[in-house]
């Protein structure tokens, strides 16, 4: 088909002020894929993140393109800069239709409709279907495509807010992003961490989904509740093309639960041994403390796995059991240990100021954190994410409200303290933020150890960000 006669679908990431490391967005490769072989259309990406685009200017880009379709991938972090770019569309490009989709959208969809009348749809959990069947809808000039057929999608009909079947895809019809579309080569070495063992970072997928209760966390809203394993092969083939194409060191595994199938770790560990790859892993998402055992942690060391996270999120047993947490405190010990004894290390992840804590809880925490033979520690403030259960007792109890929220403060490390434990005051609630960092890194094994972690100026750069975001936050 003509070039020229081609409409253009552009797909969009926020730059978040908030955010101080950027990744290749996995999600969008696999969306940018599915929109490669809709006839009639040139797919766009435009990462505002990455290239230091403002709405000012995504809007003149936007301008240029003259868009059929706009799609959004929203965290709650991004919310307040999409609302207030959402008009500017609607003004100087009329004629193009949005669709916001990602983790915000996933737990608020009638709301954002609701509230943004110039956004045209919605996709809440995963959109490798719904985009293509909505952009061949949007092209068909008599719509002979149904729009209560397009699995996922949210819309307006008649006054009311239709959300249409929901459907979890087959991960192996998908297998790798268009990556050759997203250039990871691109991106900064640093994703999730203040440190990796390469200068040349990239993040892979594995899995999908999560079964587990927590309520906090919003993860299964968009990746589904049932763990769907992508084939061993076609992930490590997908390791050994970015090897080859781009020359990565370290892959970081993004799986909600790498280690849930234990057939499936082992199954990944020999096809890395049997292809002799040389790399290293790394999992900053977090692995499950229960689903590890000796022989778990000993392939992964074999394969090049350097460092651990586990979700251990508090020292307060009720503060766990409110969260649907059920750890054994000797057992992660345990597991802590034998993750050092095959030389991986260990970092804990933590959460402060859960709601209804005390400073009691908190101090638990910060006295279970420093107990434990940890490498490294994450203390981020607690989120109360859209669509989780937590989220939902905070507003049926007014301790939250849709209208006040302040979106563009959604971040666990920097920016303003969006939420704090009703019967702490913003003060206090600073006060015992910043003391638990300072109690965990000031002590010389720790600061020394991460010191020698941290070869790369970058890294190091990133490590004082996030410390300056830490204590400069009102």
């Amino acid at each position: 088909m003509n070039k020229h006669l081609l409409r253009t679908v552009v797909l969009v990431r926020l730059a978040n002020a908030n955010n101080n490391w950027t990744s290749p967005p996995i999600g969008i490769g696999y969306l940018m894929k599915a929109l490669l072989v809709v006839e009639g259309i040139n797919p766009v990406f435009i990462d505002c993140k990455l290239d230091n685009i403002d709405n000012e200017k995504l809007l003149s880009k936007l301008r240029d393109l003259n868009p059929l379709l706009i799609g959004f991938q929203l965290f709650s972090a991004d919310y307040s800069m999409f609302v207030n770019l959402l008009p500017q569309i609607k003004q100087h490009i009329p004629e193009s239709r949005c669709v916001a989709g990602g983790p915000h959208i996933s737990g608020l969809p009638n709301h954002t409709l609701e509230t943004n009348p110039d956004l045209d749809y919605a996709i809440t959990g995963e959109a490798e279907e719904a985009l293509p069947h909505l952009v061949r809808y949007l092209l068909a000039e008599d719509n002979h495509q149904v729009i209560e057929e397009i699995p996922n999608l949210v819309h307006r009909k008649n006054g009311s807010i239709i959300h249409n079947a929901q459907k979890w895809i087959d991960v192996n019809e998908w297998d790798a992003p268009a990556w050759s579309v997203i250039r990871p080569d691109l991106y900064p070495p640093i994703q999730h961490g203040v440190f990796h063992k390469s200068k040349k970072v990239v993040p892979i997928l594995t899995s999908r989904g999560c079964p587990y209760p927590c309520t906090f966390c919003a993860g299964n809203l968009v990746t589904g509740k049932k763990i769907r394993l992508r084939n061993i092969k076609s992930v490590v083939d997908e390791i050994e093309w970015l090897q080859n194409t781009y020359h990565f060191g370290e892959f970081i595994i993004e799986d909600e639960n790498f280690t849930f199938h234990k057939s499936h770790v082992l199954a990944f560990a020999d096809e890395i041994k049997n292809r002799n790859i040389k790399c290293h892993f790394s999992f900053p998402n977090g692995v499950r403390l229960d689903k590890l055992d000796e022989e778990i942690i000993s392939r992964l060391a074999e394969m090049g796995t350097y460092n651990v996270v586990l979700g251990l999120e508090s020292g307060s047993r009720e503060t766990l059991t409110k969260m649907g947490k059920h750890w054994d405190f000797d057992e992660v010990r345990r597991k802590i240990n034998l993750l050092h004894k095959y030389g991986i290390l260990a970092s804990g992840s933590f959460i402060v100021g859960y709601r209804d804590e005390t400073m009691e809880d908190i101090n638990k925490t910060i006295k279970y954190a420093l107990s434990l033979p940890l490498n490294a520690a994450y203390f981020g403030n607690y989120l109360p994410l859209p669509g989780t259960k937590d989220f939902e007792i905070l507003l049926h109890k007014g301790e939250i409200a849709l209208d006040k929220i302040k979106w563009e403060n959604y971040n666990s490390y920097t920016g303003e303290l969006p939420y704090h434990p009703k019967d702490l005051s913003q003060k206090e609630f600073r006060r015992a933020l910043k003391m638990v960092y300072l109690k965990f890194y000031l002590r010389p094994t720790i600061a020394i150890g991460m010191l020698k972690r941290m070869t790369n100026p970058v890294l190091i750069r990133s490590f004082i960000s996030r410390f300056f975001g830490i204590f400069s936050r009102k």
